[in-house]
C-alpha cells in the first residue's frame, strides 16, 4: 500500500499550518473565458495572480528575460554567459539579435516530470462561472444544513477540512 503525500500550508509570521487557501479562478481564466476579473483594492483588475503548484501535462519551452531573476544581475553581465536566444518585439525567438530591441532570453524546457510549477489556477466551475472559495464535497454541505448520513457526513468532512476544522465546522 503506497502512502499519499501530506502537504501543510504555512503562513503568517508564526508560521502556523493553515488550510489549504481558496482555490480563485486566476484573472487569466477569466480573461480567457470574458469572466469579470478581480480587481485590487483600488478597483483596478489585479495585476498578479495566486499561484498554484501544478503538474504540467506536456512539455513546454518557456523563454526568459536575461537578467531578470535579481535586480543587480545586469550590474554584474560581464560575469554571465551569453543568452539561448533573443525575442523580437513580435514575439518571434532569433538564434542571433535581429535588432538592438530585441530581448536576450534563455530558453527553458519544462517537463511534467520535473514536478509541480507555481501557475495561475485555470480551472472555472462546471457552469462556467469563475471559483471563488474552497471546494466543498456535497456531504460537508449537506452536513451544515442538517440533512443527509451524518456518519458519511462527518467522514467526508473530516477527509475533507481536517480533524480540528471538522470539529469547528460541525459546531456552525
Amino acid at each position: 500500500m503506497t502512502k499519499k503525500a501530506r502537504i501543510a500550508h504555512l503562513a503568517g509570521p508564526n508560521a502556523t499550518i493553515q488550510n489549504t487557501p481558496p482555490l480563485v479562478t486566476s484573472n487569466k481564466a477569466r480573461a480567457k473565458h470574458n469572466l469579470p476579473l478581480l480587481k485590487d483594492p483600488e478597483g483596478e483588475p489585479a495585476r498578479f495572480d495566486v499561484l498554484r503548484p501544478q503538474r504540467l501535462a506536456a512539455p513546454v519551452t518557456v523563454y526568459v528575460e536575461q537578467f531578470s531573476a535579481h535586480p543587480l544581475e545586469v550590474d554584474a553581465a560581464e560575469l554571465y554567459g551569453p543568452p539561448d536566444g533573443y525575442v523580437d518585439s513580435a514575439g518571434r525567438v532569433h538564434k542571433e539579435r535581429q535588432s538592438a530591441g530585441d530581448k536576450p532570453v534563455y530558453e527553458v524546457e519544462l517537463r511534467p516530470e520535473d514536478g509541480l510549477y507555481p501557475l495561475p489556477y485555470m480551472a472555472t466551475q462546471a457552469d462556467g462561472r469563475a471559483g471563488k472559495r474552497n471546494v466543498r464535497s456535497p456531504a460537508l454541505q449537506r452536513l451544515r444544513h442538517g440533512k443527509g448520513s451524518s456518519l458519511t457526513a462527518r467522514a467526508a468532512l473530516k477527509r475533507s477540512t481536517g480533524c480540528r476544522s471538522a470539529r469547528k465546522a460541525l459546531e456552525t
